[in-house]
């Protein structure tokens, strides 16, 4: 009997203090004591998009006015100048993201749409010819448009002065009426078309 009841204490002292530690191993135990600042942070670098903001941090405002494909309102209107057959400019309109004389040039270089081909409406300017860059000379007021060497090839002196008319039209349009020098491939251009028809420059004097 004697025996009996030390083992049924032993038992309980055992299985009390087995609940005891059990008890405080859980309490005390908290995932956040685990994760190091250096994980803390790569968790906020891998983010996702459906994670919440950190706190306060202000959310980004939508702007009603973003030029977007989804916005073509907001999009900028251009008038880009084009040939009819009967010699005279005809300008024709183009929507774009900035109303600039780069992005003016770079539609203007593009041609006219199928439909306009169709209602005889044309361009002079080489279809391979291609826009390098437009630079401004703040100090001197100038602005130097850069195109490939295509723009001076071929054509007689009816067609070199159409394209160069084409990209005057264009730069006072969107140049505010600076002094336009036309180079090509880097070089200030001195001849164009197959004649080898010398031009002044600025073009647009």
């Amino acid at each position: 009997m004697g025996i009996f009841v030390r083992t049924l204490i032993i038992t309980l002292v055992f299985c009390l203090g087995y609940f005891v530690w059990t008890y405080f191993a859980k309490e005390g135990y908290s995932p956040e004591l685990q994760i190091s600042k250096e994980a803390k942070n790569t968790l906020v670098q891998e983010k996702g998009p459906n994670t919440p903001n950190i706190p306060n941090s202000a959310p980004e405002t939508a702007n009603p006015n973003a030029q977007t494909p989804d916005n073509p309102a907001a999009m900028q209107v251009l008038q880009i100048p084009m040939l009819t057959n009967d010699g005279n400019i005809k300008y024709v309109t183009r929507k774009a993201k900035h109303k600039t004389l780069y992005t003016a040039l770079g539609l203007l270089l593009k041609g006219p749409t199928e439909e306009e081909i169709h209602h005889g409406i044309f361009t002079e300017i080489p279809k391979d010819a291609r826009l390098i860059s437009v630079k401004r000379n703040e100090a001197e007021g100038t602005i130097i448009i850069n195109l490939t060497k295509e723009f001076g090839e071929g054509g007689g002196t009816q067609s070199v002065l159409a394209r160069l008319s084409q990209i005057v039209k264009t730069a006072d349009l969107y140049g505010g009426k600076s002094p336009v020098y036309l180079y090509l491939d880097g070089k200030k251009a001195q001849y164009l078309g197959g004649e080898g028809i010398y031009i002044e420059q600025p073009i647009n004097k």
